[in-house]
């Protein structure tokens, strides 16, 4: 019992410590990126599983999170984040509804390119 409440008191520490803060106007384009990846219709690949867009946006803002202050702007989100598997080094894919399919990286990178023009 002793060490189940020594871990619990020791992730309500680390928990704080872990979340970044990051400027105000990347932090809106990485939340607009993750909500384009939870509305979209394609399904999601992540070393050989399939995802929607719900569930991949969750893996990713879990990424995010223990990514902490390495990740401060959107870009760095794409990259260090979206771009493949820390487990198996793959990268992210999408499958459209056509059955094309396109790395996860550049389709965030065109989206952020099209948020960032508006």
């Amino acid at each position: 019992m002793r060490r189940t409440h020594f871990l619990l008191v020791l992730l309500l520490v680390a928990l704080p410590l872990a979340a970044a803060k990051r400027p105000g106007a990347e932090q809106e384009k990485i939340d607009w990126l993750l909500s384009e990846i939870e509305r979209s219709d394609a399904t999601f690949l992540r070393n050989g599983a399939e995802f929607d867009g719900s569930k991949a946006a969750s893996h990713l803002k879990t990424k995010l999170f223990f990514a902490g202050k390495r990740v401060q702007t959107a870009r760095d989100f794409i990259l260090g984040v979206c771009s493949h598997s820390e487990a198996s080094g793959k990268p992210y894919e999408m499958r459209f509804k056509d059955d094309t399919q396109r790395p996860l990286e550049k389709w965030l990178s065109e989206r952020l390119d099209t948020f960032e023009k508006r």
